[in-house]
């Protein structure tokens, strides 16, 4: 098809019709975008940007500045009556140009695996692929958990525990990156000491691991805990994964999940301990770094 000339420009309050309209029917009628607008709007760091034709918002992306080394592009919609007519890529090179005027570091986006128009857009704007992730789910353990399983940490811990989780070798199965509710980004203080005021942070068996999880929210009962960070030996990783659901269980939780890598070495883990696959797509996670970016 022609590609649809649009004009790209910062959201305005003045656009949530349009934008509910066109993700109606996103995800099945259940799509994010709608709760994040209002956030994404008065975002100073980051920036909503919408296509408009011919006085109409037909697209609309968001990119967030994470810290001052990450930053992270989301919520790309597009009308599903205007799909492939380019807006998709108009949106997308809008971004990343003005991450490339303004922003440093690194740059992230995940994309579902049957996104092929993202994963060409990606690749066309110089974004690699550095990680496959997929929906795990496990039941809650009604069983006793002993205390000092897992200790929660405390503001003094957060600079033993950010070495402790950069030198895990267990984060060679997420590529070094920590969830972070539907984002990525390298462990930092920012993100852990975050974590860590939540009571969401947990040292594993004395301090043989270290557990960190966030929380999503499920309509139909008490939001799933999922894994933000496990960091242990590989040999006891398995070991970790059932104590996390025994936590899951002392936290009166139903569910215990983890968006987890699908590394070969890990999915007969993820079997063992009790985790079935959610979802049969994966998640793609695309980065590009910064030309004045410093190797991590």
């Amino acid at each position: 098809m022609e590609r649809l000339p649009v004009t790209l420009r910062r959201a305005r309050q003045s656009d949530k019709a349009d934008m509910l309209d066109l993700t109606r029917n996103i995800w099945d009628g259940d799509d994010y975008v709608p709760h994040a607008w209002e956030g994404w709007l008065v975002d100073s760091q980051g920036l909503l940007v919408v296509a408009e034709h011919e006085g109409r918002v037909l697209g609309l992306a968001h990119l967030a500045r994470l810290s001052s080394e990450d930053w992270w592009m989301e919520g790309m919609r597009v009308h599903p009556e205007f799909e492939g007519r380019g807006i998709a890529s108009q949106l997308h090179e809008y971004l990343t140009s003005y991450w490339l005027r303004h922003g440093s570091g690194t740059v992230r986006l995940t994309t579902a695996s049957f996104r092929q128009e993202v994963h060409h857009l990606c690749q066309k704007q110089g974004f690699q692929k550095m990680l496959e992730i997929s929906f795990f789910i496990a039941p809650a353990l009604d069983e006793p958990l002993p205390e000092a399983v897992f200790t929660g940490l405390t503001g003094a811990d957060l600079v033993t525990a950010l070495e402790f989780i950069r030198q895990s070798p267990s984060l060679m199965f997420s590529a070094g990156m920590l969830e972070l509710g539907w984002r990525m980004a390298p462990p930092r203080e920012v993100y852990l000491a975050d974590t860590i005021q939540a009571g969401r942070a947990w040292w594993w068996r004395g301090r043989e691991g270290l557990l960190s999880t966030w929380d999503d929210e499920d309509e139909e009962g008490p939001p799933i805990p999922y894994i933000q960070c496990i960091a242990c030996s590989p040999n006891q990783l398995a070991e970790c994964l059932l104590d996390f659901r025994r936590l899951a269980g002392s936290l009166e939780r139903k569910q215990a999940g983890w968006m987890a890598p699908l590394h070969p070495e890990l999915l007969p883990i993820l079997s063992q301990t009790g985790f079935k696959r959610d979802w049969d797509e994966a998640m793609f996670l695309y980065v590009k770094r910064h030309p004045t970016a410093n190797v991590e």
